[in-house]
């Protein structure tokens, strides 16, 4: 199982520093906000984009900063949110069958955009959050490069996935259209539901579907295994420390770091690693651990099924589908 532990200490350093800086100033929700986005673009350091070193950890914070504003801001009208991370969603799964590293910017900013749109607010909301992402992103880059340069064989992207091959139009228009029915449905029904962080089912329903029926069987059943363990682990942690905020930092650290070397593992190893750091970053910041825990849950089965039945109802191509074809959920 690869394991790297020399690339996960280049992008670690900055999120216990933001979570402690959101509380030093007393705005744990912004800080926890900007630790967040530095996790996800903390990612990129692994990617460059188009040969351009650092490359992908600059278009997903600026991505993200934007999706976040607009998720905020469409937040509000249910109508909305559905179509427009339906169309993006769409859009990320025709890069999904293109490009790995745009493919995986574009997924932060979809990712961005459906977590934003939990917290609905006007302008001045939607700009703060924006500000957070892009304090967070910057900071994140800012540790990253700095450390790459202390320790430069730490710094290499890691392997490419397979190449992408040539898909047929067919393929290309079905995917998309999968997609974007699978994110606008967990969409609509998780929010009806009122789960708490609802944003949980579109974003498994996003990384769930595959071309085939059986490759979206095989990962909903990884999802919800590495959800359910991970989100097990990492409240059972919370309930033991009490929520004592420098316990959870450590643990949160600790899956943070586990999170990026465990990158290139098998899926539901990697699952479990994020699905924990997701549930300790989110109680520092916004606490209620237990409930939470128990609808992140419930949404990632909405979005795994959905998934499944969207799959099953709006079938593949005839053709054989190539495994190389697809990595719409092979990295986060």
């Amino acid at each position: 199982m690869p394991f790297h532990w020399r690339e996960a200490t280049l992008a670690v350093p900055a999120i216990p520093f933001l979570f402690l800086a959101g509380q030093w100033i007393g705005q744990p929700a912004y800080g926890a906000v900007a630790a967040g986005a530095a996790f996800s673009v903390g990612f990129g350091a692994a990617r460059d984009l188009r040969g351009r070193r650092w490359g992908a950890m600059l278009g997903a914070m600026f991505g993200m900063a934007l999706a976040g504003f607009i998720g905020t801001l469409i937040g509000v009208s249910l109508v909305l949110s559905a179509m427009i991370a339906g169309l993006l969603a769409a859009g990320c799964a025709v890069l999904a069958l293109r490009d790995e590293d745009i493919w995986w910017v574009m997924l932060q900013s979809v990712i961005a955009l459906m977590v934003a749109g939990y917290y609905p607010g006007g302008v001045e909301q939607a700009a703060e959050r924006t500000a957070a992402v892009l304090v967070g992103g910057a900071m994140q880059i800012l540790f990253v490069v700095t450390l790459a340069s202390l320790v430069p064989q730490a710094s290499k992207r890691l392997p490419r996935g397979p190449a992408p091959k040539p898909v047929d139009r067919e393929l290309v228009i079905s995917h998309a259209f999968r997609a974007g029915l699978c994110v606008a449905l967990a969409i609509v029904i998780a929010r009806q539901l009122q789960l708490s962080n609802d944003y949980w089912a579109p974003i498994t329903a996003l990384l769930v579907l595959k071309p085939g029926l059986h490759d979206t069987r095989a990962r909903g059943l990884e999802r919800l295994l590495g959800t359910l363990t991970g989100s097990v682990f990492a409240t059972l942690f919370a309930v033991l420390v009490a929520d004592n905020p420098t316990a959870l930092l450590i643990g949160a650290t600790v899956t943070v770091g586990l999170s990026y070397a465990l990158q290139k593992a098998r899926y539901p190893i990697f699952n479990i690693a994020v699905t924990a750091t997701v549930v300790l970053l989110v109680t520092i910041g916004h606490g209620g651990v237990v409930v939470n825990a128990e609808h992140r849950v419930v949404a990632t089965l909405i979005g795994g099924l959905i998934a499944l039945g969207v799959a099953f109802l709006v079938r593949k191509p005839r053709r054989r589908i190539r495994a190389t074809e697809d990595r719409l959920g092979d990295a986060s």
